[in-house]
């Protein structure tokens, strides 16, 4: 198996350095996930899950997890390795035909 890069997910903060506050900050407005947005993923945890590429709950939620069982589908399938759901992958997992 190839070795792929380990990714570090921030989910719901945002850093900047030289910044020390106590003060929360509010997420990235790029979080925000809509209901289909939301189905997408769960549709693609329960394919990977279904292949032995995710053994997290299904959540809806493309979090850590979910990007490394991604990441490893596409390297033994030959695709764009990236921790994202796109067409390729989408296709790939029987999710959409062409």
């Amino acid at each position: 198996m190839a070795k792929i890069p380990r990714l570090i997910f921030l989910v719901g903060a945002a850093v900047s350095v030289g910044a020390c506050t106590s003060e929360p900050v509010p997420p990235p407005l790029s979080h925000a996930m809509d209901h289909s947005t939301s189905h997408m993923v769960k549709e693609v945890q329960i394919a990977l899950r279904n292949r032995g590429y995710y053994a997290g709950v299904v959540d809806g939620w493309l979090g850590q997890d979910t990007g490394f069982g991604i990441q490893r589908f596409q390297v033994d399938h030959g695709l764009r390795v990236k921790p994202t759901i796109e067409r390729p992958l989408l296709l790939s997992l029987g999710i959409v035909s062409e």
